[in-house]
C-alpha cells in the first residue's frame, strides 16, 4: 500500500478495463435496468395502495415513500458488489496466481475493478432518471444541507459496500463457489437496507435487527438525510455510524486478506 500513489495509473487502466467489459455487454446492463425500472413501478403502487389516500403513515408522506424506494434501487444497482464473482471465477481457474504476481497489490486491484464497475453503471442510470421518475418519483432533497448531508453519507456508504464486496469475494478462497453467498446478501442488502420497504415501517424486533448489521448505511441512512428524516445531531451519529463501519470491514477483510494468502499456498495457486 505504501506505493499506492505510483500504482495510480495502473489502477486507472484496470477500472477502464472494467468499464469496457460492461460496454461490450451493454444489452445485458439494459435489460437489468428494465428489471429495476419495473421493480421501481411496483413498489410505488404498493405503497400506493397500503397508503389508500392518507397523506402521512406513522408520520412518513407518501412523496417521501416513493422517493426513497425509487433513488434506494437505483443506488442498490450502482453498488452491487462485482468483486466477489470476480474474485470467483479467478480463483476456480487459477488465474488469482497471475493476479498476485502482479506488482500492483492484489486488494487494490479489486477495489480498482469495483470502481470500474460502478463508473461504467452511472451513464446507464442517468439515461434510466427519466423514465425512473416517471415510473416512481423523485423529489429534490428536503434543503441543501440534507443534499450534502446525502453525499457525504453516499460515499460513505459506498466504502461500505466496496469492502462488504471484497470480504465476499476474499470468501472464494476457501469455499471456491459463491453463488449462493452472493443471492443472500443480494437480498439482505436490498431487505434490511431498506430499498424494499424503507426501515421505519419495520416491526421493533426486526428494526433492532436491521440497526445492528451494516446495510442500513448503504442505502437508509444516506436517503434518510436526503428526505430530512436524518438532521442535526442525529446526522453526525449516522455518520459516526457509517464511519464505524467502514473501520471494522476494513479490518475484517485485512484479516482475511492475511489468511487467504496462505490459503492460495495450500491450493498452489
Amino acid at each position: 500500500m505504501k506505493h499506492w500513489g505510483r500504482n495510480i495509473p495502473a489502477y486507472l487502466q484496470i477500472s477502464a478495463l472494467r468499464m469496457h467489459v460492461a460496454y461490450t455487454y451493454r444489452a445485458n446492463v439494459a435489460v437489468e435496468l428494465a428489471g429495476l425500472l419495473l421493480k421501481v413501478y411496483l413498489l410505488k403502487m404498493v405503497f400506493v395502495a397500503v397508503y389508500a389516500g392518507r397523506g402521512t403513515v406513522d408520520g412518513i408522506a407518501l412523496h417521501e415513500v416513493i422517493t426513497f424506494v425509487t433513488i434506494a434501487n437505483l443506488q442498490v444497482f450502482l453498488l452491487i458488489p462485482v468483486i466477489g464473482g470476480y474474485v470467483r471465477e479467478r480463483v476456480r481457474e487459477g488465474q488469482v496466481a497471475l493476479d498476485l504476481a502482479r506488482p500492483v497489490p492484489f486488494l487494490s486491484q479489486l477495489l480498482a475493478h469495483q470502481v470500474g464497475a460502478t463508473a461504467s453503471a452511472v451513464p446507464f442510470v442517468v439515461l434510466a432518471l427519466p423514465c425512473a421518475v416517471l415510473l416512481g418519483g423523485i423529489q429534490a432533497p428536503q434543503s441543501p444541507m440534507a443534499g450534502l448531508l446525502y453525499v457525504v453519507s453516499l460515499a460513505l456508504g459506498y466504502l461500505v459496500a466496496m469492502l462488504m464486496g471484497l470480504i465476499i469475494g476474499l470468501m472464494a478462497f476457501w469455499t471456491m463457489e459463491l453463488g449462493g453467498v452472493l443471492t443472500i446478501y443480494a437480498f439482505a442488502n436490498q431487505f434490511f437496507g431498506g430499498a424494499l420497504v424503507p426501515l421505519w415501517f419495520f416491526p421493533p424486533l426486526l428494526r433492532r435487527l436491521a440497526d445492528l448489521l451494516p446495510f442500513q448505511t448503504q442505502t437508509f441512512i444516506p436517503l434518510s438525510m436526503y428526505t430530512g428524516q436524518l438532521l442535526g445531531a442525529q446526522a453526525v451519529q449516522a455518520l459516526a455510524l457509517q464511519l464505524f463501519w467502514v473501520v471494522a470491514l476494513f479490518g475484517l477483510a485485512w484479516l482475511l486478506w492475511q489468511r487467504a494468502i496462505y490459503r492460495v499456498v495450500i491450493q498452489g495457486g
